[in-house]
């Protein structure tokens, strides 16, 4: 495998595994599955801000990482539980 892409798949393979955890995670809640991604994207917003400023140097750059992949992860489900419950009330109605 070409050294150059191993960055971006390691990226998209912690953001798919974070996100099926999100996802499973949330299922458990019966009426407010939309609350653990929401309490994900915040801590990753934290996640990331601590990673500018408390760390020095590139130190933070794992955490700016971990950060990152939580974010895209929990935006990705917000936009997934969104889309099937339009789609379960579209299909309700007819």
């Amino acid at each position: 495998m070409n050294g150059s892409a191993e960055g971006y798949i390691e990226f998209f393979v912690y953001v798919i595994g974070m996100g099926i955890v999100i996802f499973l995670l949330s299922m458990l809640l019966k009426e407010k599955r939309i609350i653990l991604p929401l309490i994900t994207c915040l801590l990753s917003f934290l996640l990331i801000l601590t990673s500018f400023f408390v760390t020095d140097g590139w130190q933070g750059l794992g955490l700016l990482f971990i950060g990152a992949c939580a974010l895209l992860a929990s935006i990705l489900n917000i936009l997934l539980m969104a889309g099937t419950t339009w789609y379960k009330s579209k299909n309700e109605k007819e």
